[in-house]
């Protein structure tokens, strides 16, 4: 069985992709937002409490229905723990905080093989349980998707030394993390803010890299994929849950009481 890179055919396919973080770490969740479509789902071990037991379980719920399963990782500086996961099967990595062309070097030499990078061959569900010659001719390391967060200053003004890494395929901005960094936390209409946004995406186009960025809602969804984001977040399972648990019990005490 090859290797496949759902987002890369469902890119090809629609022009973009929409997925969630999940932070309950519930394979259940995970099965839910596949059978209702979902292009993809980051699995959050950098915030959420997700193990790597559960995550493998969460990864095949998701290939179930052709979502494609990714990770962000917990450590943007755990190169091994980077291998580690891919070698259990998860289809890309989304590495926070990356500022300089030297750590996104640093991160290709950890989750692709050689040529590419310095990956060491392992054995796991990532090559099917074996060493087989596909993964390792160049297998692995077209269908490995690699996301790396813009979420400072600093990764906005190296941006374009960053898109330039081979084996690079998407940015992601985070834009919470980076409104925080420039001084106007959550105010996304800051123009400092907008201007920087606008450098990562031009900078995406110019180097025939996918730009990526979280949005917390259908509108801000729709927004950024007219503005030229291909690769989109909604929230995170937890927040529709809130969400809709929230709306569900106010409209119904309001029925009541009317």
């Amino acid at each position: 069985m090859k290797m496949r890179n759902l987002v890369k055919e469902k890119l090809e396919d629609k022009g973009y992709v929409l997925g969630a973080f999940a932070a309950s770490g519930s394979p259940t969740n995970a099965e839910i937002l596949g059978i209702n479509n979902f292009d993809f789902i980051l699995i959050d071990m950098e915030h959420a409490q997700t193990n790597m037991e559960t995550m493998v379980d969460m990864i095949r719920a998701s290939e179930l229905y052709e979502m494609a399963p990714l990770v962000r990782v917990y450590d943007p500086a755990d190169g091994p723990m980077m291998a580690r996961m891919l070698d259990v099967g998860v289809h890309g990595l989304m590495i926070p905080m990356v500022e300089t062309p030297e750590h996104a070097k640093y991160i290709i030499d950890n989750v692709k093989i050689a040529p590419l990078g310095k990956r060491g061959i392992g054995v796991g569900r990532g090559p099917r349980w074996g060493w087989y010659q596909d993964y390792n001719k160049g297998e692995c390391n077209e269908n490995t998707y690699v996301i790396m967060q813009c979420e400072t200053r600093k990764g906005v003004e190296n941006i374009d030394e960053i898109c330039a890494t081979p084996g690079l395929d998407c940015i992601f901005i985070g834009t919470a993390d980076l409104s925080q960094d420039m001084g106007c936390l959550g105010d996304m209409k800051n123009p400092e803010l907008t201007e920087a946004i606008d450098r990562v995406l031009k900078s995406c186009e110019k180097h025939n890299i996918v730009p990526g960025i979280v949005t917390g809602s259908q509108e801000e969804a729709t927004m950024r994929i007219k503005q030229g984001f291909k690769f989109v977040t909604i929230m995170n399972d937890l927040g529709f849950f809130r969400a809709q648990s929230k709306n569900l019990i106010d409209n119904v005490r309001k029925s009541i009481s009317e």
